[in-house]
């Protein structure tokens, strides 16, 4: 699995107080620890942020950079958890959850322009929102989507058990 490094404005706002990570040097010099603290709270970021954003005041351009940065955050969680501490059965549960979810929801994600990959990881379609209404992006994204709240679960769970001195 390669890890993405984008530098849009909605990841460094995911990362938020972990911004110094979304940088490929810094987050090659970061234990594994840090790195799955912060790829899940931004992952936990970019879920509440995506769903309280209005896609039908944005434009595509804008909607096309939501998509990478929350599909690059999701992938970063995976990267990052897969070499954290095996013996933490709870990251690594977890991570297998987000897997899970993301296969499960292939369907679902595939209307809105992203892959999922058997390994669990996402991929945005390079013209994802071009061609789609943004209302199927704002009933996708929406606080009762089970998908991310199920995503958002994980991304805690994560949070909640990780060691950052490992």
């Amino acid at each position: 699995m390669s890890l993405v490094v984008t530098n849009s404005l909605s990841i460094r706002r995911y990362y938020h107080s972990y911004s110094k990570l979304v940088t490929g040097s810094t987050r090659s010099s970061s234990s594994a620890g840090t790195l799955s603290m912060a790829d899940a709270s931004a992952l936990r970021n970019a879920i509440k942020k995506l769903q309280d954003y209005k896609f039908e005041d944005s434009n595509e351009a804008q909607i096309q950079e939501k998509l990478k940065a929350f599909t690059d955050t999701v992938n970063n969680t995976l990267s990052s958890t897969s070499t954290y501490d095996t013996s933490n059965s709870t990251v690594k549960k977890a991570a297998a959850t987000i897997k899970r979810l993301n296969n499960e929801y292939a369907k679902e994600l595939k209307e809105i322009g992203i892959k999922a990959n058997k390994d669990g990881t996402l991929e945005v379609s390079d013209s994802a929102a071009k061609n789609l209404n943004s209302k199927r992006f704002d009933k996708f994204f929406s606080k009762d989507s089970k998908y991310l709240n199920d995503l958002y679960d994980a991304a805690k769970k994560i949070t909640r058990k990780v060691d950052v001195r490992i």
